[in-house]
């Protein structure tokens, strides 16, 4: 934990094993540093077998479970805090939403979560708490296709432009006029 959050470890490890899909992979760590094997843990859901996945980066400090991510040259670490999903709004909330959150947008946001905390859907969640937020929708403008301008074509001659309506089919009438079957002709 960094002295900028919020929460204790008490709290956070009690959350994190409330969490169905962060408990069984905090128990099995707690008990045996072991990988436990795919047949316990096949019939789990999505998220615990992600979490899974990241086994061998998994640490515990002070009972609570952390990914720990280096750098590719191995020159720096990150500590991140697998969130429980309970909590995740108010991160969202205080990245995002807050005065220090600036509604930045979802790359930004995902960044700042990014230093400090992980969980899966991460992306997913952060990209639908931005498009819903109402502050950041009605700042931005909406993308929507313009269509081209009517005008007005100037034509030289009779028939140099024409235009060809086609409606129909209409239903068979006993009108006196049953040869306008929806076949119409314009000269523009």
């Amino acid at each position: 934990m960094t002295s900028v959050d919020p929460w204790s470890s008490c709290e956070i490890q009690k959350l994190q094993l409330e969490d169905t899909a962060i408990k069984s992979i905090l128990e099995k760590k707690l008990n045996s540093a072991d990988r436990p094997s795919w047949q316990e843990i096949a019939l789990e859901s999505p998220a615990t077998k992600q979490y899974w996945a990241l086994w061998d980066s998994l640490q515990l400090k002070d009972g609570v479970l952390y990914p720990r991510w280096q750098s590719d040259d191995g020159s720096s670490c990150r500590w991140q805090l697998i969130f429980p999903k309970s909590r995740i709004p108010e991160v969202l909330r205080k990245t995002h939403d807050s005065a220090s959150g600036g509604h930045f947008g979802i790359m930004k946001t995902l960044r700042r979560i990014r230093k400090r905390f992980y969980w899966g859907r991460l992306r997913a969640d952060v990209e639908k708490w931005c498009r819903e937020c109402q502050i950041c929708r009605a700042r931005k403008r909406l993308k929507t296709r313009t269509e081209g301008r009517l005008q007005r074509y100037n034509v030289g001659a009779p028939f140099e432009r024409m235009a060809l309506y086609i409606l129909g089919p209409f239903p068979v009438t006993k009108s006196i006029c049953p040869s306008i079957n929806g076949l119409f002709y314009e000269a523009a």
